[in-house]
């Protein structure tokens, strides 16, 4: 009897800094990755040579043959058109109508799966993270943006147009600062890692002492997660209150979070939690409890996301399955 050949799925995050690729098996495990960086201010075009280049890295990491990679998952910024792959507006990517399916398909010759990068977060933390065992979670991924993605027993919410779970795009003060989306006062643009930064680039500007440029080789470069977790251990004056302040508006949306679907437990990813752990994590807790209704956050877990930068790769690997739903 012929033996059957073991089949491989790739799952790629698509962020806004960077881009990363894993060749996964059936098991959720991760055989080989590739990382490049975005640099979508380049173009559509060029990030999706940059996302193909980043699969066949993956491969060959991985040391299997190409034609035992079944299919491709993405989890993508979005809003998103979901049937036709296309990107409709990303506020951190700057395109618009961007046919990522189409062109990712064409490259790689392979069938292509695309769903939002919050959904497939949450998706990879409740399939192999910290959500498993759970049939109502809600996701939120604090990186370049505030991706999220809400599943209601066992199944992931995507909304009559199929783009439910925008959490990062919750206003939460409309007098707010400016949010990539063109919106005013998101929660994205209170307590991402790009509104971190900008509250420590002001604080700076208005001549509050820092140490946390010190040492960059260009400071105007980004604020990585990691110094700023340096920098707030050391009680930095311009970062300690940024970095507070995220929190402070993360656990406000969360409490709307808790209020609206009343989920069995909260995961919290991305960069930005990965970096500044427990102690984040921890005052998110404390404000979203504070801020719902008892009922809605007894015997509810807050927890951080297990799978760190995995998260949405081992999603998108879902989806490829065909078990994104």
């Amino acid at each position: 009897m012929k033996k059957l050949k073991k089949q491989y799925v790739v799952g790629i995050d698509l962020g806004g800094t960077k881009i990363y690729a894993a060749v996964i098996d059936d098991k959720g495990n991760i055989l080989g990755a590739g990382r490049k960086k975005t640099k979508a201010e380049q173009g559509f075009a060029t990030t999706v040579q940059r996302m193909a280049a980043c699969v066949h890295e993956a491969v060959d990491a991985a040391g299997v043959p190409y034609d035992a990679i079944q299919a491709v998952g993405v989890g993508s910024p979005g809003p998103l058109d979901l049937k036709k792959g296309i990107i409709i507006n990303t506020p951190n990517l700057k395109w618009k109508d961007a046919p990522l399916k189409k062109e990712l398909k064409k490259l790689l010759q392979k069938p292509v799966m695309v769903d939002n990068d919050g959904n497939v977060g949450v998706l990879g933390e409740y399939a192999f993270g910290a959500a498993q065992g759970a049939h109502d979670v809600v996701g939120l991924f604090v990186g370049t943006g505030i991706g999220g993605g809400v599943i209601i027993k066992g199944h992931l919410l995507h909304g009559f147009n199929e783009n439910a779970g925008e959490i990062g795009h919750i206003i939460v003060n409309p007098d707010g600062p400016l949010c990539g989306c063109g919106n005013r006062g998101c929660l994205e643009a209170f307590a991402s890692r790009t509104a971190i930064e900008r509250d420590i680039r002001q604080a700076l500007e208005q001549g509050v002492p820092s140490k946390v440029l010190e040492g960059m080789d260009n400071p105007k470069a980004i604020i990585r997660s990691k110094r700023l977790l340096e920098a707030y251990q050391a009680g930095d004056p311009a970062v300690v209150p940024a970095i507070e302040r995220s929190a402070q508006y993360l656990g406000y949306g969360v409490a709307s979070m808790l209020n609206i679907f009343n989920p069995q437990m909260v995961v919290l990813g991305g960069g930005v939690v990965e970096a500044l752990g427990e102690v984040y994590v921890q005052k998110v807790r404390d404000v979203a409890v504070a801020n719902c209704f008892p009922i809605a956050s007894r015997d509810v877990r807050i927890v951080a996301a297990s799978l760190k930068d995995d998260s949405a790769v081992l999603g998108a690997a879902m989806l490829a399955w065909g078990k994104g739903k």
